[in-house]
Protein backbone atom coordinates (compact mmCIF):
# COMPACT_ATOMS: atom_id res chain seq x y z
CA UNK A 1 0.00 0.00 0.00
CA UNK A 2 2.87 2.36 0.76
CA UNK A 3 3.38 4.69 -2.17
CA UNK A 4 0.19 3.47 -3.84
CA UNK A 5 -3.16 3.61 -2.04
CA UNK A 6 -1.55 4.92 1.16
CA UNK A 7 0.94 7.72 1.72
CA UNK A 8 1.96 10.00 4.56
CA UNK A 9 -0.89 12.29 5.58
CA UNK A 10 -3.60 9.72 4.85
CA UNK A 11 -5.71 7.86 7.40
CA UNK A 12 -3.18 6.05 9.59
CA UNK A 13 -2.64 2.45 8.47
CA UNK A 14 -3.40 1.28 12.03
CA UNK A 15 -6.99 2.45 11.38
CA UNK A 16 -7.40 0.20 8.34
CA UNK A 17 -8.47 -3.44 8.17
CA UNK A 18 -8.29 -6.01 5.40
CA UNK A 19 -11.49 -8.01 4.98
CA UNK A 20 -11.32 -11.40 3.28
CA UNK A 21 -14.73 -12.32 1.90
CA UNK A 22 -16.39 -14.86 -0.35
CA UNK A 23 -18.39 -13.59 -3.29
CA UNK A 24 -20.22 -15.08 -6.25
CA UNK A 25 -18.40 -14.23 -9.46
CA UNK A 26 -19.95 -13.49 -12.81
CA UNK A 27 -19.16 -17.12 -13.66
CA UNK A 28 -21.56 -18.28 -10.90
CA UNK A 29 -18.77 -19.77 -8.78
CA UNK A 30 -17.59 -18.78 -5.32
CA UNK A 31 -14.44 -16.66 -5.19
CA UNK A 32 -12.43 -15.12 -2.37
CA UNK A 33 -11.59 -11.44 -2.41
CA UNK A 34 -10.00 -8.75 -0.26
CA UNK A 35 -11.04 -5.20 0.47
CA UNK A 36 -9.34 -2.58 2.69
CA UNK A 37 -11.64 -0.47 4.89
CA UNK A 38 -11.56 1.76 7.95
CA UNK A 39 -11.68 -0.30 11.14
CA UNK A 40 -14.92 1.50 12.09
CA UNK A 41 -16.76 -0.14 9.20
CA UNK A 42 -14.94 -3.50 9.14
CA UNK A 43 -17.82 -5.46 10.72
CA UNK A 44 -20.40 -3.74 8.51
CA UNK A 45 -18.32 -4.55 5.45
CA UNK A 46 -18.03 -8.20 6.42
CA UNK A 47 -21.83 -8.36 6.92
CA UNK A 48 -22.45 -6.71 3.54
CA UNK A 49 -20.33 -9.20 1.62
CA UNK A 50 -21.62 -12.17 3.62
CA UNK A 51 -25.20 -11.20 2.77
CA UNK A 52 -24.45 -10.41 -0.88
CA UNK A 53 -22.77 -13.83 -1.16
CA UNK A 54 -25.81 -15.58 0.36
CA UNK A 55 -28.03 -13.76 -2.17
CA UNK A 56 -25.75 -14.85 -5.04
CA UNK A 57 -25.31 -11.17 -6.00
CA UNK A 58 -22.56 -11.26 -8.66
CA UNK A 59 -19.31 -9.36 -8.18
CA UNK A 60 -16.71 -9.47 -10.93
CA UNK A 61 -13.71 -9.16 -8.62
CA UNK A 62 -12.60 -7.75 -5.30
CA UNK A 63 -8.96 -6.93 -4.68
CA UNK A 64 -7.08 -4.03 -3.12
CA UNK A 65 -6.80 -1.13 -5.56
CA UNK A 66 -2.99 -1.25 -5.26
CA UNK A 67 -3.03 -4.09 -7.81
CA UNK A 68 -3.74 -1.45 -10.49
CA UNK A 69 -0.55 0.50 -9.87
CA UNK A 70 0.04 4.19 -9.14
CA UNK A 71 -2.30 7.00 -10.08
CA UNK A 72 0.01 8.84 -12.49
CA UNK A 73 1.01 12.22 -11.06
CA UNK A 74 -1.61 12.12 -8.31
CA UNK A 75 -1.90 10.52 -4.90
CA UNK A 76 -3.38 7.06 -4.51
CA UNK A 77 -3.57 3.95 -6.61
CA UNK A 78 -5.05 3.98 -10.12
CA UNK A 79 -8.80 4.12 -9.50
CA UNK A 80 -9.55 4.55 -13.21
CA UNK A 81 -7.91 1.18 -13.98
CA UNK A 82 -9.66 -0.43 -11.00
CA UNK A 83 -13.06 0.81 -12.24
CA UNK A 84 -12.34 -0.29 -15.81
CA UNK A 85 -11.56 -3.78 -14.44
CA UNK A 86 -14.93 -3.76 -12.61
CA UNK A 87 -13.15 -4.17 -9.28
CA UNK A 88 -14.93 -3.76 -5.93
CA UNK A 89 -12.69 -1.62 -3.73
CA UNK A 90 -12.71 0.76 -0.77
CA UNK A 91 -9.68 2.52 0.77
CA UNK A 92 -7.61 4.63 -1.61
CA UNK A 93 -6.08 7.90 -0.42
CA UNK A 94 -6.82 9.79 -3.64
CA UNK A 95 -8.70 12.74 -5.05
CA UNK A 96 -12.34 12.61 -6.19
CA UNK A 97 -12.58 11.18 -9.70
CA UNK A 98 -13.19 14.08 -12.08
CA UNK A 99 -12.08 16.67 -9.49
CA UNK A 100 -8.37 15.95 -9.37
CA UNK A 101 -7.44 19.51 -10.41
CA UNK A 102 -9.31 20.80 -7.32
CA UNK A 103 -7.37 18.37 -5.09
CA UNK A 104 -10.61 17.37 -3.38
CA UNK A 105 -9.99 14.29 -1.22
CA UNK A 106 -12.25 11.37 -1.99
CA UNK A 107 -14.32 9.83 0.82
CA UNK A 108 -12.33 6.68 -0.03
CA UNK A 109 -9.30 8.38 1.56
CA UNK A 110 -10.88 7.70 4.97
CA UNK A 111 -11.60 4.05 4.13
CA UNK A 112 -15.30 4.54 4.88
CA UNK A 113 -16.56 4.28 1.31
CA UNK A 114 -17.01 1.15 -0.81
CA UNK A 115 -17.40 0.81 -4.58
CA UNK A 116 -19.05 -2.35 -5.95
CA UNK A 117 -19.33 -3.34 -9.63
CA UNK A 118 -18.36 0.04 -11.14
CA UNK A 119 -18.76 -1.20 -14.74
CA UNK A 120 -22.46 -2.00 -14.25
CA UNK A 121 -22.95 0.96 -11.91
CA UNK A 122 -21.08 3.95 -13.40
CA UNK A 123 -20.29 7.35 -11.90
CA UNK A 124 -21.42 10.51 -13.68
CA UNK A 125 -18.95 13.35 -13.04
CA UNK A 126 -18.76 16.80 -14.61
CA UNK A 127 -15.75 15.57 -16.56
CA UNK A 128 -17.32 12.37 -17.90
CA UNK A 129 -18.80 9.00 -17.09
CA UNK A 130 -16.58 6.45 -15.36
CA UNK A 131 -15.81 3.75 -16.32
CA UNK A 132 -18.35 3.55 -19.18
CA UNK A 133 -21.65 4.96 -20.48
CA UNK A 134 -23.46 1.72 -21.38
CA UNK A 135 -25.05 1.11 -17.99
CA UNK A 136 -26.22 4.71 -17.58
CA UNK A 137 -29.41 3.26 -19.02
CA UNK A 138 -30.73 2.18 -15.61
CA UNK A 139 -33.64 0.32 -17.22
CA UNK A 140 -31.26 -2.40 -18.43
CA UNK A 141 -31.61 -5.72 -16.67
CA UNK A 142 -28.30 -6.91 -15.23
CA UNK A 143 -28.03 -8.83 -11.95
CA UNK A 144 -24.95 -6.81 -10.85
CA UNK A 145 -26.72 -3.44 -11.02
CA UNK A 146 -27.80 -1.53 -7.93
CA UNK A 147 -31.31 -0.15 -8.37
CA UNK A 148 -34.03 1.11 -6.09
CA UNK A 149 -36.10 -1.75 -4.73
CA UNK A 150 -33.51 -4.44 -5.43
CA UNK A 151 -32.51 -6.77 -2.61
CA UNK A 152 -28.77 -6.06 -2.96
CA UNK A 153 -29.28 -2.32 -2.50
CA UNK A 154 -31.55 -2.92 0.49
CA UNK A 155 -28.87 -5.21 1.97
CA UNK A 156 -26.13 -2.57 1.86
CA UNK A 157 -28.44 0.14 3.17
CA UNK A 158 -29.68 -2.11 6.01
CA UNK A 159 -26.25 -2.04 7.68
CA UNK A 160 -26.25 1.76 7.64
CA UNK A 161 -24.50 2.66 4.39
CA UNK A 162 -25.86 5.37 2.10
CA UNK A 163 -25.95 4.87 -1.66
CA UNK A 164 -24.45 7.31 -4.15
CA UNK A 165 -27.29 6.73 -6.62
CA UNK A 166 -28.89 10.06 -5.71
CA UNK A 167 -25.82 11.88 -7.08
CA UNK A 168 -25.36 9.43 -9.96
CA UNK A 169 -22.47 7.48 -8.45
CA UNK A 170 -24.23 4.15 -8.71
CA UNK A 171 -21.36 1.95 -7.48
CA UNK A 172 -20.56 4.08 -4.38
CA UNK A 173 -21.59 3.53 -0.76
CA UNK A 174 -20.63 5.68 2.27
CA UNK A 175 -20.64 3.71 5.50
Amino acid sequence: MRGLSWSSGCTPRRNLRMIDANYVGFDGYRHRGRIIVNKRIARKTARIFTKLHSQAFPIRQMQPVDVYGPNRGRPGANDYASMAADNASAFNCRYVVGKESQRARSPHASGRSIDINPWENPYVARTGVYPNRHYLNRTLAHPAMFKKGRTALKTVRAVGCSWGGSFRDYHHFDC
